[in-house]
């Protein structure tokens, strides 16, 4: 197992997070990460706890039930947004041996090639994936599909309420070490450079009513 593939940016490469059990003596409640270059890596974790580490190195919360970007009355888990082009929709993948060992796994929207009817064992449809991996699922046709469309709607609706955010925040512009901070109605206002970190700059207005 690649246990820091999370660090190692292979996250960039996602298809799908897939709840497996071990082998053997070693029948642990895993998970399976599949790599949009046709590759697995078995992460000894379970799906839940991948997710919230994924999120977590991302700076976003794995838990979105309530966020601008899901829809209200779901009765089923509602899409994980992890960045403006990335989105995570649950899916059923497996019959867990007990209800506390999770059947739920994760595919990354935009990985989605194709879906079809697939009758094997309780299987019901299984996607392509990129790199043409084949993912079983538990779901049916119908279902499925509207899983996908929930997933991109969420991802659009994450765009649009981030839009709306930086439309009424602030910008800063600098031009030969001088700073204006230019306020959402095109008003522009002095400042001073008070330290910088890296990308990060904290800056102090110069207009003596200002908090800042």
């Amino acid at each position: 197992m690649v246990a820091n593939w999370i660090q190692e940016g292979l996250w960039q490469k996602l298809n799908c997070l897939v709840p497996v059990y071990g082998s053997g003596v070693d029948a642990g409640n895993y998970t399976e990460v599949w790599l949009d270059d046709g590759s697995k890596i078995l992460d000894r974790r379970r799906t839940k706890t991948v997710l919230k580490a994924l999120a977590s190195h991302l700076g976003v919360s794995w838990r979105q039930e309530y966020t601008a970007w899901s829809r209200e009355g779901r009765s089923h888990l509602a899409p994980i947004v992890l960045g403006p082009e990335m989105v995570l929709v649950p899916l059923r993948l497996r019959r867990p041996r007990s209800r506390d060992e999770g059947g739920t796994g994760y595919v990354v929207g935009s990985k989605v090639k194709s879906f079809e009817p697939y009758n094997e064992g309780f299987y019901r449809t299984r996607l392509i994936l990129a790199g043409s991996q084949a993912l079983p699922c538990l779901l049916n046709m119908d279902t499925l599909a509207l899983r996908l469309v929930e997933g991109e709607r969420a991802l659009q609706r994450r765009r649009e309420t981030f839009c709306r955010l930086s439309a009424r925040s602030s910008t800063c512009r600098e031009d030969a070490g001088s700073y204006l901070v230019v306020e959402p109605g095109g008003s522009a206002v002095a400042a001073r450079l008070i330290d910088r970190k890296g990308d990060v700059i904290i800056l102090r207005r110069e207009d003596e009513s200002s908090p800042l």
